[in-house]
C-alpha cells in the first residue's frame, strides 16, 4: 500500500473517530438534558396539583376533576392521588408510546425518570399524596429528530472533510508524482526541469532531482561529445576538417555493396598541382590555411547534393562521392567545385597561377572498389595531360531505366496496384552466429527483363512523386505475409519521409494489428540520414510499434551521436552502425575507439549495436572484441550459407 493511501486512510479513520465521539457525546448530553426536563416536569406537576387540591374541597369528585384537568393538559404517563392510609383515590394513566422512534434507540438510550411527589393538606393536616410521572414519548421523539439532524450534519461535515483531505493529498501527491515521472524520464533519457513545489519538505527533493537531471544530461552530452571527437579523430582530416581517405574508402565500399544504396552514381577527384612548391614558397602555416580555404570552397559547392561525401584523400587531392547522380550531373557539380576553388584567386610565390586537375567516372553497384579507383586514376592522369576536366563516358546500362517523374509515377502506381513488389532478405547474425532477424528490402521485378529494380533505384523517385509511404506499407504487408510462412524474425526498412506522410502511421497501425501476435517478431528500421526533420514522426512510430510489441531500430547510425539519448527515449531496441565505420575496422585504430565508445554508451542505455557491411572475418572479429552484438553484410551471408 502506498504511503499516500496509508496517510489518507489514517486521516479518514481519525476523522471518523472524532466525529463518532462527538456524535456519541452529543446524544448522551441530549439524553441527560431530557431526563432533567422530565424530572422537573414531574416535580412541578406534582407540586402544582397538590397545591390546587389543598385549596379545594377534599371530596373525590373535586379531586378527580383536578387530576383530569392536569392529565389532559400535559404530557403525563401517570397521575395518582392516594389518601393518608395509602389507598388510591384517583388515578389516571396512559401507555408511554414513542411513535416513530426505533426500538433500538429506546434500548440504547433508556431514560430513567423518578416520579414527582407532593403532599395534599387540609390546614395543618395531611390528607393524601400526589404522584406524577411525566411521559417520555415526546422526549424520545425529540431525541430521535435531534439525532437525525445531528447525524446529517456530522455526515456532511465528514464528507466535506474527506473531500478536503483528498484534495490536500492530491495537491501533495502531484509533486511526488511529478518527481517520480522525472526520475523515470531521466532513466529514459529525457532531462526535463521540474517546477519546485510549494510544499517546503518536497522542495529540496525536487531541487535535488533537477540537479541530478542536469548532471545526467551533461554526462550524456559529454559522452556524445567525446564520441563525436573520436569519430572526427578517426574519420576527419586534421588540417581541413574534411573526411579522410579511410572514411571515404568505407563510404565507397558501402555505395558499391549496399543493396539499399542507389544502384549507380559517380566519383570525382580534384587535385591542385604544385602543392610542394607552394608549401616551400609560402610556408607550412600559410599553405595549411590555403588548404582549409579550398576545403571550405569545396564544401560550399557540393552542399546542395544529397548524400554527397567530400573527403581529402591526401596532399591537395580531394574526392567527391555522389551516389545516385549520373555522370553529366557529376561533371556539372565538379565544374562548379573547380570554379569555386579557382575563385579564391590564390597565387603562389612560384610565379605560376593555380592549376587544377579534375576527373569524374561513373560507377555501378557490385563494381570492385579497386577497379573503380583504377579508372579514377586513369581519368585523372588524362586530365593532367590535357589540362581540362575529364568525365568518363557512362557505360551501357543493363536492365530498365524509367526517365522522368511521370513515368516513375506510372510505373510505381501500377506495381502497387498489381502487388508486383517482392522482398529479398539478408541475415543479421549475433556475435555467436545465431540469427537475430532477416533484414527485408523491397524489390521491383522489371517486366520483360531479367533484372530487378532495387530500393536504391526506385525509392528516390518514390519519395519525389509522393509514393514512398505506399511502398513502405507494401513492404510491411509483404513482411507480415512472410511471417506466416516462416518463423524467422524480420526487419523492414522505412523511409524517414514516410513518417510524416498523412495517414501513414494509422495504416501501419492497422497492418500490425492484423498481424496479431506475429507483430512481436517485426522490427522496423529507419535510416539515421534525414532523421532530424522527422523526429516527431519517429515518436509516433515508436508509439505504434510499442502498442503491438514490435521493435524500433536505427540503421546507418554514426553521424548524429548527440541524438542517442533522445532515440533511447523512444524505446529504441538497436542501432546498426554505418558501414563506413566498419570498413577496415581491424586496422583502423580511430574507428575502433569510436565503435567502442558508441557500444559503451548504447549498452548503458540498454540498446544493442549491430555492425553493417561486415566484409571479412577480420572485421567480424574486431567488431566482436569491441562489444558489437551482431553483424550484417557479406560475411554474415557467408556464415549463414555455411
Amino acid at each position: 500500500m502506498s504511503l499516500v493511501r496509508r496517510l489518507w486512510i489514517s486521516v479518514v479513520v481519525a476523522m471518523g473517530v472524532v466525529l463518532a465521539g462527538a456524535f456519541a457525546i452529543s446524544l448522551l448530553t441530549a439524553r441527560s438534558y431530557f431526563e432533567q426536563q422530565l424530572q422537573a416536569q414531574s416535580g412541578d406537576g406534582a407540586v402544582s396539583l397538590a397545591l390546587s387540591m389543598s385549596q379545594q374541597s377534599k371530596d373525590v369528585a373535586t379531586s378527580e376533576l383536578l387530576v383530569a384537568a392536569l392529565f389532559d393538559g400535559g404530557h403525563y404517563r401517570l397521575i395518582r392521588f392516594t389518601d393518608a392510609a395509602g389507598r388510591v383515590l384517583v388515578e389516571r394513566s396512559q401507555p408511554d408510546h414513542a411513535d416513530g422512534v426505533p426500538g433500538w434507540l429506546l434500548q440504547l438510550l433508556p431514560m430513567s425518570v423518578r416520579p414527582g411527589q407532593a403532599m395534599v393538606s387540609d390546614g395543618w393536616r395531611q390528607v393524601g399524596k400526589v404522584t406524577v410521572e411525566a411521559a417520555r414519548g415526546y422526549a424520545y421523539r425529540s431525541l430521535w429528530r435531534g439525532m437525525l439532524q445531528l447525524g446529517s450534519l456530522m455526515l456532511a461535515i465528514g464528507i466535506f472533510w474527506a473531500l478536503g483531505v483528498s484534495a490536500l493529498l492530491r495537491w501533495v501527491r502531484r509533486p511526488l508524482e511529478d518527481m517520480a515521472e522525472q526520475a523515470e524520464a531521466i532513466g529514459a533519457g529525457q532531462f526535463r526541469v521540474l517546477e519546485e513545489p510549494k510544499v517546503l519538505e518536497l522542495r529540496s527533493m525536487a531541487r535535488a532531482l533537477n540537479h541530478m537531471s542536469d548532471r545526467v544530461r551533461n554526462l550524456f552530452a559529454e559522452q556524445a561529445g567525446r564520441i563525436a571527437a573520436l569519430r572526427d579523430e578517426g574519420s576527419r582530416d586534421a588540417g581541413t576538417g574534411l573526411l579522410n581517405r579511410a572514411y571515404f574508402s568505407g563510404e565507397l565500399r558501402r555505395a558499391l555493396s549496399d543493396a539499399d544504396a542507389p544502384a549507380e552514381g559517380c566519383v570525382g577527384v580534384l587535385r591542385v598541382a604544385d602543392l610542394t612548391a607552394l608549401n616551400q614558397a609560402q610556408g607550412r602555416a600559410r599553405t595549411d590555411a590555403w588548404l582549409a580555404a579550398v576545403a571550405g570552397a569545396l564544401q560550399a559547392s557540393v552542399a546542395g547534393a544529397e548524400e554527397a561525401t567530400l573527403a581529402r584523400l591526401g596532399g591537395a587531392e580531394f574526392g567527391i562521392l555522389l551516389p545516385g547522380l549520373r555522370i553529366a550531373e557529376g561533371r556539372a557539380l565538379l565544374e562548379q567545385a573547380c570554379s569555386a576553388v579557382a575563385a579564391l584567386d590564390l597565387q603562389g610565390e612560384t610565379g605560376r597561377g593555380l592549376r587544377l586537375h579534375a576527373a569524374a567516372v561513373p560507377y555501378r553497384r557490385d563494381e570492385a572498389p579497386g577497379a573503380l579507383l583504377a579508372r579514377v586514376d586513369s581519368a585523372l592522369m588524362r586530365a593532367e595531360a590535357t589540362g581540362s576536366l575529364v568525365a568518363e563516358a557512362e557505360q551501357g546500362q543493363e536492365g530498365f531505366v524509367v526517365p522522368g517523374e511521370g513515368k516513375w509515377r506510372a510505373l510505381l502506381d501500377a506495381a502497387l496496384a498489381r502487388h508486383e513488389f517482392v522482398l529479398t532478405d539478408y541475415p543479421v547474425l549475433a556475435d555467436d552466429g545465431r540469427l537475430v532477424h532477416r533484414e527485408c528490402m523491397l524489390r521491383l521485378p522489371q517486366a520483360g527483363a531479367a533484372s530487378v529494380l532495387t530500393a536504391g533505384q526506385f525509392m528516390p523517385a518514390a519519395v519525389r512523386v509522393g509514393l514512398a509511404s505506399a511502398c513502405d506499407l507494401e513492404a510491411v504487408r509483404l513482411g507480415i505475409a512472410r511471417l506466416a510462412e516462416t518463423g524467422d524474425p524480420i526487419a523492414i526498412n522505412l523511409a524517414p519521409r514516410s513518417l510524416i506522410e498523412p495517414g501513414f502511421l494509422e495504416r501501419l497501425d492497422v497492418l500490425l494489428a492484423g498481424a496479431g501476435a506475429a507483430a512481436a517478431r517485426i522490427s522496423v528500421e529507419v535510416s539515421e540520414r534525414g532523421l532530424d526533420a522527422q523526429l516527431a514522426g519517429l515518436e509516433g512510430l515508436a508509439e505504434v510499434l510499442a502498442r503491438h510489441g514490435a521493435q524500433l531500430g536505427i540503421e546507418h547510425f554514426g553521424r548524429q551521436l548527440a541524438a542517442l539519448p533522445r532515440l533511447y527515449a523512444l524505446r529504441l531496441a538497436y542501432l546498426k552502425l554505418d558501414g563506413s565505420f566498419v570498413a577496415g575496422l581491424d586496422e583502423n585504430v580511430g574507428h575502433q575507439r569510436l565503435v567502442k565508445a558508441i557500444v559503451d554508451v548504447a549498452r548503458g542505455l540498454g540498446v544493442v549495436v549491430y555492425a553493417e557491411q561486415v566484409h571479412s572475418a577480420a572485421e567480424w572479429a574486431a567488431a566482436v572484441s569491441l562489444g558489437v552484438g551482431g553483424m550484417t553484410g557479406p560475411e554474415a551471408s557467408r556464415r549463414m550459407g555455411g
